[in-house]
């Protein structure tokens, strides 16, 4: 009988071989992860592109009238409660500071900041018994501010503001862009530098009757002068639009007025 070693060796040579790849029936490989897609961007919207822009605006300009209602109250309030409309004045001031704004912003909040420190300083100035005059240097430099603020918001959302004779810019009626942020310029005003209040009447008339009183160191919005120089017309603190006469010897006012009659 044949030794038949050498041929079971090597069939088992060759199934060796096989199992380790050295034959065709290799293990199939395995398929290539997919490779991910990566998202696409989302576009980030321009802040100072129109789409955009009044929002822009507006975030800036809500702290601005905060700031102006607080203004308000302070021209009614007297010398001795001035303390307690300051700080939260000066906690607005600095919200606005921190505030960030684009660069197509950067004059607005440049004029934001500068009126509402003049502001505080004037109040402050006045709380120190301040001169009079001085104090009254303040409010003209504090509206003259606010009116370039007003201003500058109406170059930015394309408003037209028109100047009447005599009186403080208005905003265009035809104005394509609703005036949603514009906040309406100052003015002029008055102011009661003491050491009592003042009686503001219902005529330019010594003999007509009051219909309230400016206590000392408080200020008003003013909207003119009679013809004379003696009146000064008034708004009635705490009455929006409501007028009345004051006498020009017994009040300071910042700006011209405009000639009005009576």
């Amino acid at each position: 009988m044949k030794n038949k070693t050498p041929a079971i060796l090597a069939i088992a040579f060759i199934l060796l071989l096989s199992a380790c790849g050295g034959g065709e029936a290799t293990a199939p490989e395995s398929a290539p992860a997919a490779s991910a897609v990566p998202a696409a961007p989302t576009p980030t919207l321009d802040p100072c592109s129109e789409a955009a822009l009044t929002g822009e605006v507006e975030k800036v300009n809500d702290l601005m009238r905060e700031f102006d209602d607080y203004s308000r109250l302070a021209s009614s309030t007297p010398q001795e409660k001035l303390l307690e409309i300051i700080p939260p004045m000066q906690e607005i001031r600095r919200r606005a500071e921190s505030q960030k704004a684009p660069e197509c912003l950067l004059e607005l909040k440049k004029l934001q900041l500068l009126h509402m420190n003049i502001v505080l300083e004037t109040l402050m100035a006045f709380m120190a018994n301040t001169q009079s005059q001085d104090v009254s240097r303040g409010i003209a430099e504090a509206r003259d501010l606010h009116m370039k603020y007003d201003i500058e918001i109406a170059r930015l959302l394309g408003l037209t503001l028109v100047a009447p004779t005599g009186g403080p810019p208005t905003v265009d009626p035809n104005a394509t862009i609703p005036p949603a942020a514009l906040t309406k310029p100052a003015g002029l005003s008055v102011l009661n530098p003491g050491p009592n209040e003042v009686t503001l009447l219902s005529a330019p008339d010594a003999a007509a009757g009051g219909v309230a009183t400016l206590p000392a160191g408080a200020v008003t919005a003013a909207f003119g002068v009679t013809a004379d120089k003696l009146w000064f017309q008034v708004e009635v603190p705490g009455q929006p639009g409501q007028k009345a006469w004051v006498s020009t010897s017994a009040v300071q006012i910042s700006g011209e007025p405009p000639v009005v009659t009576p």
